[in-house]
């Protein structure tokens, strides 16, 4: 290989840092979504890859944001009795190098929604991922039950986030 060969996969791959943002638009609602940095693997080999994924609505002048995490696959519930009665997962994050605890509503099987108190609280949420970099979630698939963690490389998300003006209240 020539050294001009070289030299141009190298700037390639710097050029390509962060993850690539999968961008689906309606009349009023941008969906962005990333995947996971690597493919978790189940006990019989099979990969999933898990996808973070951010809606924004806007309706007249209200927007609305939602966090979606979508594990790729059925998950186990760590305290069924407390999920059943509030319908909430909790999820172990690590947003700019701090872990904490994060509650997640079902929308259905396969798909988590970040549960927050309020829309303050969901935008506050949303801003710290948005200048973390990377974040990692924590979950146990339901085929092998061991905790898993993902990673997912948000850093070009925030430069997608600020091209929609449906999702213009989330920088500010």
């Amino acid at each position: 290989m020539k050294i001009s060969g070289l030299v141009a996969i190298m700037l390639w791959s710097l050029l390509g840092v962060g993850q690539e943002v999968h961008v689906s638009q309606g009349k009023g609602i941008v969906v962005l979504s990333v995947m996971a940095v690597k493919p978790y693997q189940l006990m019989s080999g099979e990969e999933k890859t898990a996808i973070f994924s951010l809606a924004c609505i806007q309706k007249g002048k209200k927007t609305a944001h939602l966090v979606k995490f979508l594990p790729g696959g059925l998950l186990v519930e760590d305290s069924p009795d407390v999920t059943a009665k509030s319908g909430v997962s909790v999820f172990n994050m690590t947003i700019s190098g701090t872990k904490q605890m994060t509650e997640w509503a079902a929308s259905d099987p396969v798909t988590y929604v970040f549960s927050a108190g309020s829309d303050a609280d969901r935008l506050k949420f949303l801003q710290a991922l948005l200048s973390s970099g990377t974040v990692s979630i924590e979950f146990k698939p339901f085929l092998s039950g061991v905790p898993t963690t993902t990673m997912f490389d948000l850093s070009k998300l925030r430069e997608e986030v600020e091209k929609h003006p449906e999702c213009s209240a989330t920088t500010k």
